[in-house]
């Protein structure tokens, strides 16, 4: 093992996916759409086996990964919620690996909620699972809750905290919803975080003001640096108002995508600089990685990352003059044309900051 833990945040591309080396314990959080990052990262690692896996919840970019991973690692433990709502072959392919990671020795434990909290054994960092609370749970993917509300695969996201020296490091929110949200702000009136990994990939929140919802979930997390992990190319994540959110509650925090996101650049940029990690990422592919796989080392409120805000911002400030160069962008907005100084919000996130000052 190693001597201080890490999390890595992988570039997917639109899904999660994170690894956690600790001084104890491998665990997997969520394995993304197809494992192919993932395994491509463990193999890079010289990882052989993995302790803990956790999926969120059911949605095919937070558990694709699981079968392949069950296929070529062995696994310790699988730590998951029951989704009656989930069909299709997909689901049943996850089905069958989670039979045969059972006949190879996994213990697979369906029951993933509060009650798990500082149970699952890692090391120096302390596993939290702030949510769903057992009640919750109990009512299921598909079924009805106390207050009334259908219950839905988002509603019932797992809510990770990772704590190192007393200092709540990361928060992995998975694809919480504004319900979900609203059951934290009615048990916490905060939970500081250094890092938050913004949920549901920055897109629509299930609430009917995602600015308000981006706004009251930072109000309540207070991170330094928010990240997104997204495909540049679907789903035009992350939306205008959530970003609106996120600036308006942290005016100075660091935001950053794992791919470069087309609010940034309409057009691909030749991303392989020396701000990028050396870990895999899906935005290798294409030339479209903004953070790419960003590597945490986690050293409780002395911890750091990779890519830094300043080697960060020097990419932006290539790129924005990139984009200054390039006559075609200019004539699609003129908005574009905003200095690296004048900027008062988020550096990789230009379009969506300016729109602040230029409704």
């Amino acid at each position: 093992m190693i001597d201080l833990p890490e999390l890595l945040i992988l570039d997917v591309g639109h899904g999660n996916c994170a690894i956690l080396r600790d001084t104890m314990a491998v665990s997997v959080i969520d394995c993304g759409y197809d494992g192919s990052i993932l395994l491509r990262a463990l193999r890079q690692l010289k990882i052989s086996a993995v302790d803990h896996v956790l999926i969120s919840h059911a949605d095919i970019d937070h558990i694709g990964g699981l079968e392949p991973l069950i296929e070529a690692l062995p696994i310790r433990n699988i730590y998951m919620n029951a989704d009656a709502s989930k069909m299709g072959k997909r689901w049943k392919d996850t089905l069958r690996a989670l039979d045969l990671a059972e006949h190879l020795g996994t213990q697979v434990h369906i029951g993933l909620t509060s009650s798990h909290s500082q149970k699952i054994i890692s090391g120096e960092v302390t596993i939290e699972i702030i949510a769903p609370s057992a009640s919750l749970a109990a009512s299921g993917s598909g079924g009805t809750y106390l207050e009334g509300p259908s219950v839905g695969s988002n509603t019932m996201s797992v809510v990770i905290g990772l704590i190192h020296k007393s200092c709540r490091v990361v928060l992995l929110p998975g694809d919480m919803n504004e319900f979900g949200l609203n059951n934290l702000l009615k048990k916490y009136k905060h939970i500081e975080a250094q890092i938050l990994v913004f949920p549901h990939h920055g897109g629509n929140s299930g609430s009917a003001d995602d600015q308000e919802f981006a706004q009251k979930l930072c109000d309540l997390v207070k991170p330094k640096l928010v990240l997104f992990s997204l495909d540049r190319s679907r789903y035009d994540n992350p939306k205008e108002q959530v970003v609106r959110g996120v600036i308006t509650a942290l005016p100075h925090a660091h935001i950053m995508c794992t791919q470069l996101s087309c609010k940034c650049s309409p057009v691909p940029f030749l991303s392989r600089s020396r701000h990028l990690t050396n870990l895999p990422a899906q935005g290798d592919i294409n030339d479209s990685c903004c953070g790419g796989t960003i590597r945490i080392k986690i050293d409780g409120d002395q911890t750091m990352y990779d890519p830094s805000l300043s080697l960060h911002r020097q990419f932006v400030k290539k790129l924005s003059e990139n984009l200054n160069e390039h006559a075609s962008i200019q004539r699609q907005d003129k908005d574009l044309q905003v200095s690296f100084e004048e900027l008062s919000g988020p550096l990789c996130l230009r379009y969506l900051a300016t729109s602040l000052t230029n409704p």
